[in-house]
Protein backbone atom coordinates (compact mmCIF):
# COMPACT_ATOMS: atom_id res chain seq x y z
CA UNK A 1 0.00 0.00 0.00
CA UNK A 2 1.14 3.63 -1.39
CA UNK A 3 2.24 5.97 1.56
CA UNK A 4 0.33 9.61 0.80
CA UNK A 5 1.35 12.55 2.92
CA UNK A 6 1.98 16.34 1.86
CA UNK A 7 4.35 18.66 3.48
CA UNK A 8 2.75 21.88 4.49
CA UNK A 9 5.67 23.86 5.44
CA UNK A 10 7.86 21.38 7.22
CA UNK A 11 4.95 19.50 8.45
CA UNK A 12 4.07 16.58 7.30
CA UNK A 13 0.08 15.72 7.21
CA UNK A 14 -0.36 11.95 6.52
CA UNK A 15 -3.51 11.76 3.49
CA UNK A 16 -4.01 7.79 4.48
CA UNK A 17 -7.42 8.98 6.17
CA UNK A 18 -9.64 11.53 5.82
CA UNK A 19 -8.68 15.01 7.25
CA UNK A 20 -11.27 17.55 8.13
CA UNK A 21 -11.00 21.52 7.19
CA UNK A 22 -13.22 23.78 8.58
CA UNK A 23 -13.84 27.29 6.17
CA UNK A 24 -13.84 30.13 7.87
CA UNK A 25 -15.31 33.34 5.37
CA UNK A 26 -14.37 36.88 6.56
CA UNK A 27 -16.15 38.54 3.81
CA UNK A 28 -19.81 40.73 4.16
CA UNK A 29 -20.83 39.02 1.49
CA UNK A 30 -20.16 35.32 1.63
CA UNK A 31 -22.39 33.27 -0.27
CA UNK A 32 -22.06 30.46 2.32
CA UNK A 33 -22.75 32.21 5.66
CA UNK A 34 -23.56 35.94 4.87
CA UNK A 35 -20.84 37.80 7.02
CA UNK A 36 -21.12 36.62 10.22
CA UNK A 37 -17.26 36.53 11.25
CA UNK A 38 -16.51 40.00 10.38
CA UNK A 39 -15.37 40.82 14.42
CA UNK A 40 -12.54 39.57 16.27
CA UNK A 41 -14.72 37.98 18.75
CA UNK A 42 -17.14 36.13 16.71
CA UNK A 43 -13.94 34.86 14.53
CA UNK A 44 -12.22 33.92 17.39
CA UNK A 45 -14.76 32.26 18.58
CA UNK A 46 -15.42 30.13 15.13
CA UNK A 47 -11.83 29.36 14.74
CA UNK A 48 -11.96 27.64 18.35
CA UNK A 49 -15.01 25.44 17.23
CA UNK A 50 -13.41 24.55 14.20
CA UNK A 51 -10.74 23.04 15.88
CA UNK A 52 -12.81 21.63 18.84
CA UNK A 53 -14.66 19.88 16.37
CA UNK A 54 -11.86 18.13 14.72
CA UNK A 55 -10.44 20.07 12.10
CA UNK A 56 -6.65 20.04 11.07
CA UNK A 57 -6.66 22.28 8.73
CA UNK A 58 -8.65 26.20 8.53
CA UNK A 59 -9.07 27.42 5.31
CA UNK A 60 -9.44 31.58 5.65
CA UNK A 61 -10.75 33.65 3.02
CA UNK A 62 -11.22 37.25 2.99
CA UNK A 63 -11.94 37.77 -0.81
CA UNK A 64 -15.92 36.77 -1.79
CA UNK A 65 -16.01 34.04 -4.80
CA UNK A 66 -19.97 34.74 -5.25
CA UNK A 67 -20.69 35.26 -8.96
CA UNK A 68 -20.77 38.90 -9.87
CA UNK A 69 -18.36 39.95 -6.87
CA UNK A 70 -15.29 42.59 -8.25
CA UNK A 71 -12.04 41.65 -7.28
CA UNK A 72 -10.89 42.01 -3.91
CA UNK A 73 -8.35 44.45 -2.66
CA UNK A 74 -4.99 42.58 -1.88
CA UNK A 75 -4.68 45.39 1.15
CA UNK A 76 -8.10 44.76 2.53
CA UNK A 77 -7.45 40.72 2.28
CA UNK A 78 -3.88 41.22 3.91
CA UNK A 79 -5.05 43.47 6.60
CA UNK A 80 -8.03 40.34 7.84
CA UNK A 81 -5.92 37.68 6.95
CA UNK A 82 -2.48 38.28 8.38
CA UNK A 83 -3.69 39.11 12.31
CA UNK A 84 -5.75 35.83 12.49
CA UNK A 85 -2.74 34.04 11.09
CA UNK A 86 -0.90 35.56 13.72
CA UNK A 87 -3.47 34.52 16.18
CA UNK A 88 -3.83 30.87 15.14
CA UNK A 89 -0.24 30.24 15.19
CA UNK A 90 -0.26 31.06 18.89
CA UNK A 91 -3.23 29.68 20.02
CA UNK A 92 -3.11 26.49 17.92
CA UNK A 93 0.31 25.60 16.84
CA UNK A 94 -0.47 22.79 15.09
CA UNK A 95 -2.69 23.91 13.26
CA UNK A 96 -2.65 23.85 9.20
CA UNK A 97 -3.81 27.16 8.16
CA UNK A 98 -4.74 27.25 4.40
CA UNK A 99 -5.36 30.92 2.42
CA UNK A 100 -8.19 31.08 -0.13
CA UNK A 101 -6.33 34.02 -2.18
CA UNK A 102 -5.99 34.87 -5.83
CA UNK A 103 -3.52 37.56 -5.00
CA UNK A 104 0.50 36.60 -5.44
CA UNK A 105 1.38 39.34 -3.09
CA UNK A 106 -1.47 38.51 -0.06
CA UNK A 107 0.02 34.83 -0.81
CA UNK A 108 3.23 35.61 -0.51
CA UNK A 109 2.54 37.71 2.98
CA UNK A 110 0.23 34.96 4.33
CA UNK A 111 3.44 32.13 3.56
CA UNK A 112 5.67 34.90 5.45
CA UNK A 113 3.38 34.89 8.15
CA UNK A 114 3.06 31.27 8.95
CA UNK A 115 0.60 30.03 6.32
CA UNK A 116 1.30 26.33 5.16
CA UNK A 117 -1.20 26.24 2.18
CA UNK A 118 -2.32 28.54 -0.92
CA UNK A 119 -5.45 27.73 -2.15
CA UNK A 120 -6.34 29.58 -5.60
CA UNK A 121 -9.63 29.33 -6.93
CA UNK A 122 -8.43 30.67 -10.35
CA UNK A 123 -5.38 27.86 -10.10
CA UNK A 124 -2.63 31.16 -10.77
CA UNK A 125 -4.72 32.54 -13.72
CA UNK A 126 -6.06 36.15 -12.05
CA UNK A 127 -2.55 37.01 -10.75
Amino acid sequence: MASYSINCKGVLLSLESPIVMGILNLTENSFFDGGRYLHEKETHQRIEEIFSEGAKIIDLGAASSKAGTKLSNPSEESEKLLPLIQYINHAYPQAIISIDTYHSQVAEACLDMGAHIINDISGGLID
